[in-house]
């Protein structure tokens, strides 16, 4: 089904196409290009030099263990929740884990394989209606004092939920985080997912930690106050990404989010690029509606290094990764015409085949800066792999290369659609 055009939309896509093109023009390409650049090597070198400062840190220990319930909302999941409960069953923690499944109205066979389980309680509702609410019936029948969220097509490690529960011991923790890593990549797309979760969960979300800034509680698994979830209200039921959402309400609420990056979750990953698309758009439109709702914190010193540094610049990125695909569209809409002119000129009246083939483009010094950034997410890699003590062996070189030089393409083409969606108002499609 194609989506309804709505005039706004048109008149905002190409009001930005002629701004950009206006600057270009002006400006030029290889100086918007640079100053793209700069400012990207600018918040990652902040990432960097944060990550020096505060790596090698004690991790906290625990004196007393809380109670705690797992939550596992699911919705025709039959073919990864006996897996999904069996891991969770094998957590290593000294007290007994109360385990909830709550089945939001699956289409497929889960309630009867939920039946079947004996240990755990569930939660069967007749009608889905959405993971927020789902959790949200979870928290009310919760009785520990921690709860664990988990995604039914998630194995958390048998040790994760002991080495996350001691970040709790600062009253100040309102939430806490893992490394969320692809569940047995198997396709090249998987394979790219794997190392851009490394990277994103390993060590942005570390670093993010440190300083006060993470935006996300990832939906596979994370930890929270049960006080903490009720004092704040739960999730919102409303919204597309709820797991950003509740912690964009933690940071307003002034509750720290912490991170164990030796606490390893593993999840499904799209296996498909136009699933990946899909859901890489909801995730990218559910940040702008966030953005909208949580304004008031960007460059807000209330919040510290969250509203002066994290929440601001993550959107600078978001933007750049916009603009580069509607600098490529604009510094090319002269040549583009251009050429097209020639061909229609060259069927009038005939030539050689060869001149149809569009010039070859010419580098010029500005690519450096973007070999600058290839160098320094390399390095990033190899943190994070660093993280979870992953040598990279030669195997997973086409998988590294293809991630550092082309998929933050794929990332701007799906940022770009996210902001035109939102802009035409279409429909949300999960």
């Amino acid at each position: 089904m194609i989506p309804k055009l709505r005039p706004r939309a048109v008149v905002a896509f190409l009001a930005l196409i002629g701004l950009i093109y206006f600057l270009v023009k002006v400006v030029s390409v290889f100086w918007l290009i640079i100053v793209f650049n700069i400012i990207l090597i600018y918040i990652n070198c902040v990432f960097l030099f944060a990550y020096f400062e505060f790596r090698g840190r004690k991790k906290p220990v625990l004196k007393k263990f809380p109670t705690v319930t797992i939550l596992i909302p699911n919705y025709n999941g039959a073919g990864t929740i006996q897996m999904c409960v069996d891991s969770v069953r094998a957590m290593d923690y000294p007290l007994k884990k109360e385990i909830i499944v709550i089945d939001d109205g699956s289409k497929d066979n889960s309630a009867e394989i939920l039946k079947g389980i004996k240990g755990i309680k569930v939660i069967f509702k007749k009608k889905n209606a959405g993971k927020a609410a789902a959790l949200n019936d979870g928290i009310r029948a919760a009785k520990g004092e921690i709860i664990a969220a988990i995604d039914s097509d998630t194995f958390p490690q048998p040790d994760a939920l002991k080495k996350m529960i001691p970040y709790f011991d600062n009253p100040q923790v309102g939430a806490v985080t893992g490394l969320v890593r692809a569940y047995q990549p198997k396709k090249f797309i998987e394979k790219i997912q794997e190392v851009e979760y490394l990277i994103s969960f390993g060590f942005f979300q570390t670093v993010l930690a440190e300083i006060n800034g993470i935006m996300v509680t990832p939906g596979p698994m994370s930890l929270y106050r049960r006080s903490v979830l009720r004092d704040i209200g739960g999730y919102d039921e409303q919204n597309i990404t709820e797991d950003m959402e509740i912690a964009l309400r933690l940071q307003k609420n002034h509750y720290r989010i912490a991170a164990c990056p030796e606490a390893v979750i593993y999840t499904d990953v799209p296996k498909k690029i136009s699933h990946l698309f899909r859901q890489r758009t909801r995730w990218y439109r559910g940040k702008f509606v966030n953005t909208r709702k949580y304004s008031e914190l960007i460059f807000n010193p209330a919040y510290g290094e969250f509203g002066m540094f994290s929440f601001p610049f993550s959107l600078v990125a978001d933007a750049l990764a916009i603009m580069l695909i509607v600098v490529t569209v604009s510094a090319n809409i002269e040549g583009i015409f251009q050429y097209f002119g020639f061909v229609f000129s060259w069927l009038g009246q005939s030539g050689a085949v060869g001149a149809l083939l569009p010039a070859l483009p010419t580098l010029h010094s500005s690519i450096y800066f973007y070999f600058f950034t290839i160098i320094l997410y390399s390095f990033l890699v190899y943190v994070s792999h660093k993280f979870v003590n992953d040598k990279i062996s030669i195997w997973r070189m086409p998988e590294i290369a293809f991630y550092l030089f082309f998929y933050g393409f794929f990332v701007s083409l799906v940022y770009f659609t996210s902001f035109f969606k939102e802009i035409n108002s279409s429909d949300y499609v999960w």
